[in-house]
């Protein structure tokens, strides 16, 4: 009784959580294709925490175990369960970017193994209850081989596309958000395992909870500090880098440097190609940026400072250094550009200076870097 009931109300405290999660979301105006899963995924969590209760009551002999009954909670746990780890998978594209998962064919197309796994453990338990649950309510192997099996798959490659992005080189900029996205599925991978090896425990509701905290933390702190277009920090993170950074420099010394990067002739190509055409640019802008750095023996932190404008900031004594990562991005840049097939010209004008241990000195090198960057637009026109 004790049992039945702890494990009860813990699935309640965890409903809880999740209710006011799903509350808050819904709430929200102008919701993405993101939130829209997202929410999915909350409102999938409450519904097994729901059945799990449902089939602990049943097991604590506090609802009759009638076929029915019986049969309802554990079909609602199997679908729900893969339905959990589909919606996370797509939910994980969509956060990292993925072009194919942005049409709603292709979402449909990846959660095909949700719809499988749900007409199968219908089809057995009308037609072959036998194969997944004893006389005595106990769940067969074969009722698990399906229970888990598409979860499992799911949660693999989820996690895994998730970790291979993260420590790709172009990515390095914006790794803890790929990062965040893997660690809820392995999280879900061992709060399961444990709690089939200690059924008694209720881990999996306790689990789930903690982490979808984590998710929903980072998320929020993603969106205070996360340029959503370029998924590149923005002006409110560079201002908390550099009030952090300054206090680990040496006083007196330049062993940073600051680059100012603004896009040549930008207004033209949003006036004669459309605002749309002008992300794509920035985008590309962004993307040049993460891969020139992330190939740069040099420590970078990447901003993007508003518009099409964006700072780079640099842990180096070496000034050659500099002006070759300048030059890296440059060609990056025009390499990526015309890989694309655009039909505009995309470059960049970059101003740098250094600077030592001192918010003012930070500043004085900001101001030389912007007068830099304009005096190599002048050059150009």
């Amino acid at each position: 009784m004790d049992y039945t009931w702890f494990y009860v109300e813990a699935n309640i405290v965890s409903i809880v959580i999740f209710t006011l999660l799903l509350l808050r979301e819904l709430g929200s105006i102008g919701r993405q294709s993101k939130q829209v899963v997202f929410i999915n995924i909350i409102f999938a969590h409450i519904m097994y925490f729901l059945s799990d209760i449902c089939w602990a009551l049943i097991l604590g002999k506090y609802l009759p175990p009638i076929p029915g009954l019986v049969a309802a909670a554990n079909i609602i746990n199997a679908i729900v369960l893969s339905c959990i780890t589909g919606f996370w998978f797509v939910y994980a594209e969509l956060s990292q970017g993925e072009a194919y998962i942005q049409r709603l064919r292709m979402r449909l197309l990846v959660l095909t193994p949700v719809l499988v796994t749900s007409v199968l453990i219908l089809v057995l338990f009308i037609f072959f209850p036998g194969t997944v649950i004893t006389e005595g309510i106990n769940l067969t192997l074969t009722y698990y081989i399906v229970f888990l099996s598409v979860p499992v798959i799911y949660i693999i490659v989820s996690t895994v596309r998730s970790v291979i992005r993260a420590f790709s080189k172009e990515n390095f900029a914006v790794r803890s958000l790929y990062l965040t996205s893997a660690a809820y599925p392995f999280g879900i991978a061992v709060i399961g395992v444990i709690q089939t090896l200690w059924l008694k425990i209720p881990m999996f509701c306790f689990g789930c909870s903690i982490m979808m905290l984590y998710v929903y933390i980072s998320s929020l702190n993603d969106q205070v500090s996360i340029d959503e277009l370029t998924k590149l920090n923005n002006r409110t993170q560079l201002k908390k880098y550099i009030a952090n950074d300054i206090q680990k420099q040496n006083p007196g010394k330049i062993d940073r440097y600051v680059l100012m990067i603004d896009l040549n002739k930008f207004k033209h190509i949003n006036d004669h190609y459309g605002h749309v055409e002008g992300d794509h640019a920035i985008k590309r802008a962004a993307d040049a940026l993460m891969m020139s750095c992330a190939g740069s023996p040099m420590k970078t932190f990447i901003a993007r400072y508003g518009g099409d404008e964006f700072i780079v900031i640099v842990k180096t004594e070496s000034e050659d250094q500099i002006k070759k990562l300048c030059s890296d991005i440059k060609e990056t840049l025009i390499r990526l550009n015309t890989e694309s097939g655009a039909a505009y010209e995309l470059t960049a004008s970059i101003g740098y200076a250094g600077y030592s241990a001192d918010i003012s000195n930070f500043q004085k090198a900001l101001g030389e870097a912007d007068e830099a960057l304009y005096r190599e637009k002048a050059a150009r026109k």
